[in-house]
């Protein structure tokens, strides 16, 4: 099987076309008609999960967030950054992410943090849109300070931090997973009692949470990293050879 034709049949659950129009999902680097021979799996293109590709005879690694995203203009070896670049050059290493696409997409980042949470009757959050960004649906109604706790255990999170009334009971839940600031506003306009996404301001989170809803911020890589293991089955079910995941602790975020 080719990278592209494994591609090409992920796409069918996760279309590029999907993808919001400042991402760059899809091809980063590599040849799409080469064979595949192990695929490796990761939420970013790391130095360590590259060394784990290349120990495995892995020449094709799939990432979330994609590596080239603001229009680079050279290409400079020197710089560390680029460095990634270079090492999957040599190893003939093509690197596709599925970004937004595989935000939005049914049974993507958000469908997978709802089921991880239990969250039911789920609907699209972002307003306006029958596909879109974000998730809400249904808890069985219980307290939030029970409800975080779980949410810490279930996503192996390293620390939470929530704003609003955790005394409170709740039951109808957002989820975003990543940056998902921008739609707390539609979690508070159809009266969800909390969201859980990730990246969010202080003065945001204060603000926000003082109109009623409890914001709890997973960290973006807590709210992400689950998809890989989905994503490994996915591939799976397409292809034979051997699938690894390479998941890398968030520690350029410390907790003290």
């Amino acid at each position: 099987m080719e990278i592209r034709e494994l591609i090409e049949n992920l796409e069918k659950r996760y279309p590029f076309s999907l993808q919001e129009e400042w991402d760059n999902s899809g091809l980063q680097i590599g040849n799409p008609e080469d064979e595949v021979k192990n695929v490796l799996v990761s939420l970013d293109l790391e130095e360590e999960g590259i060394e784990e590709a290349i120990a495995n005879d892995c020449n094709l690694i799939i990432t979330h967030h994609p590596y080239l995203f603001n229009g680079a203009k050279s290409i400079d070896f020197s710089r560390r950054f680029y460095k990634r670049l270079k090492e999957c050059i040599k190893n003939d290493i093509t690197v596709y992410a599925f970004h937004t696409n595989l935000d939005i997409a049914k049974g993507g980042v958000n469908d997978n943090l709802c089921r991880i949470l239990g969250i039911d009757k789920t609907r699209v959050l972002e307003q306006g849109k029958d596909i879109g960004l974000g998730r809400y649906g249904f808890i069985e109604e219980k307290s939030a300070d029970a409800f975080i706790r779980e949410i810490k255990d279930k996503l192996k999170a390293s620390g939470l931090v929530v704003y609003g009334d955790t005394s409170n009971k709740v039951n109808k839940i957002a989820v975003c997973g990543g940056a998902g600031s921008d739609l707390i506003r539609d979690a508070l306009d159809i009266s969800c009692d909390m969201i859980i996404t990730g990246d969010v301001k202080y003065h945001d989170g204060m603000d926000l949470a003082n109109e009623g809803i409890i914001i709890c911020d997973v960290g973006h890589f807590a709210s992400e990293n689950h998809i890989i293991y989905k994503l490994q089955k996915d591939i799976e079910e397409i292809f034979d050879g051997e699938v690894m995941t390479f998941s890398k602790e968030d520690s350029f975020r410390k907790f003290y």
